[in-house]
């Protein structure tokens, strides 16, 4: 019983050790991941207001890597690594109109080059075409994974509509 405990408890402090060295490996600290997970929310948030603009969108995309997967797993939809034709997604999505938009973190957690954010989404958009406005209000967990650089390397979106 001794042995095991003494094994459980050399287990712990191996990973509390080796979880403090992937940060150091990584190169940013808790501290720099956590504004990287402001700075993310802060353009998803500016590429969705009423009058946002070409370089909100090369904004948003300057906080991602050049081999970046953005996954919306609830959807089973993944993108990967095309800044060009994202831009020119989202440069298309602006022709919706957002009347409103509010994100606000309800919580942030980080680990080794992870961010985990849990955020409230409301707002009403009139996408192009439609004469009714549509109501957004979702719940999401974004998982942002960060290359040594601190550039987004995947995106796991998690939620649905409340």
């Amino acid at each position: 019983m001794c042995n095991r405990v003494a094994w459980l408890l050399s287990l712990f402090v191996a990973t509390m050790v080796f979880s403090n060295f992937s940060f150091a490996l990584a190169g940013l600290s808790e501290v720099q991941l956590k504004q990287k997970g402001l700075d993310f929310v802060e353009a998803k948030n500016a590429r969705q207001r009423l009058d946002s603009g070409v370089e909100d969108i090369d904004r948003y995309l300057s906080l991602l890597s050049e081999s970046f997967i953005d996954e919306y797993v609830h959807y089973k939809v993944t993108f990967s690594a095309d800044k060009a034709k994202l831009r020119a997604r989202l440069i298309e999505k602006m022709k919706q109109q957002t009347l409103e938009n509010q994100v606000q973190i309800q919580q942030m957690m980080v680990g080794p080059n992870v961010v985990v954010l849990k955020l409230v989404e409301k707002g009403k958009i009139k996408p192009t075409g439609q004469s009714q406005t549509l109501d957004i209000e979702r719940l999401s967990v974004i998982s942002l994974e960060f290359d040594k650089h601190g550039l987004i390397t995947h995106i796991r979106r998690h939620g649905e509509s409340l």
